[in-house]
């Protein structure tokens, strides 16, 4: 349990590295600079999409916030306080020189309106992107699979604040399942897609219904590329033009979960296949790699140590700290 944990964590980290250089770019635009795609962490360069200056390694706000979720379950020893996130995150926002480059869309606005005195209720209404589903893996790392409706409800509890819709609880809701199952020593790909839908219809009473298409539907769309092709970069490819590779949780979500299957539960590999597929790259590796973190725990321990000095992270205190409140 201890590894796979660590797993899901440096497992999500690397992700998120691997895929800050390429960011927001094109599939094409990456495959121009990347001719064998992006297999080694890097640093951000002057085709930054936001002007940024990260070092090899450096994390996002994917890992950042996966953090905050850690230190709010260890200061109310295994409760979801979720007061308690957001004044992290407001922390965070307010005084971090990079926030402006790395906070999300839904996210931003969120804390806008709370700093405007407006109802946590009433903040996330609007709230369909991935910033949910990016945060989410700790949710399912206290949460057991095997009662998803308490699952679920922990993960609309975390998305109220920001990403309080029926399409951004549901995707958070699926990856948290995904993750939940792997650390408790889940191996099967199928059974990932299956609970993944699970969760999905579980959430369905949850949320703002802001209008959406349907996640289950796009979803099978995306797995249907997987059956139909052989070719990786033409999966990729697929992805990009037909799923959607973008910030939205209608495009992140399937995408993450065909990278999951497609890197045969491999973390580095489904980091890398994100970082090279375009758009959000960071997130979908965030997402993939932390489920793939949890099947195998068997990580690039260069790359690893990389991004825990460049962040100052250990990811062996940081499992040591979560331990006592997985069951």
């Amino acid at each position: 349990m201890r590894e796979r944990i660590w797993g899901v964590l440096a497992g999500g980290a690397l992700g998120d590295a691997l895929g800050m250089p390429t960011e927001c770019w094109s599939q094409e635009k990456i495959r121009q600079h990347f001719p064998n795609g992006v297999t080694e962490l890097i640093a951000s360069n002057e085709n930054d999409v936001f002007g940024r200056k990260m070092a090899a390694g450096a994390i996002t706000d994917d890992t950042l916030n996966v953090l905050m979720i850690l230190s709010m379950i260890k200061k109310n020893q295994g409760q979801i306080r979720v007061a308690d996130y957001i004044a992290e995150l407001r922390e965070w926002n307010d005084h971090s020189p990079v926030s402006a480059f790395v906070s999300g869309p839904s996210t931003l606005k969120a804390l806008e309106k709370i700093a405007q005195g407006v109802p946590i209720e009433e903040t996330g209404v609007t709230g369909t992107t991935n910033g949910a589903s990016m945060k989410i893996a700790p949710i399912g790392l206290i949460s057991d699979y095997h009662d998803l409706p308490a699952l679920v409800k922990n993960v609309a509890e975390i998305c109220l604040p920001t990403h309080n819709t029926k399409i951004a609880i549901a995707g958070a809701g699926a990856v948290a399942a995904a993750v939940s199952y792997t650390v408790r020593g889940g191996q099967s790909i199928a059974e990932i897609w299956s609970l993944a839908f699970e969760a999905i219809n579980t959430a369905k009473e949850y949320g703002y219904d802001f209008p959406a298409a349907s996640l289950s539907f796009r979803m099978n769309q995306a797995r249907k590329i997987l059956r139909q092709e052989e070719d990786e970069q033409l999966i990729l490819q697929r992805l990009y033009e037909e799923i959607g590779t973008g910030m939205e949780t209608i495009e992140t979500i399937p995408s993450a979960f065909v990278i999951v299957e497609l890197a045969k539960g491999d973390p580095l590999k489904a980091a890398q296949l994100s970082a090279s597929v375009g758009w959000d790259t960071d997130t979908i590796g965030a997402i993939s790699a932390a489920i793939c973190g949890g099947m195998n725990p068997t990580l690039p321990k260069e790359m690893i140590q990389q991004i825990e000095e460049v962040n100052q992270l250990d990811f062996d205190q940081l499992t040591e700290e979560l331990l006592p409140y997985v069951k």
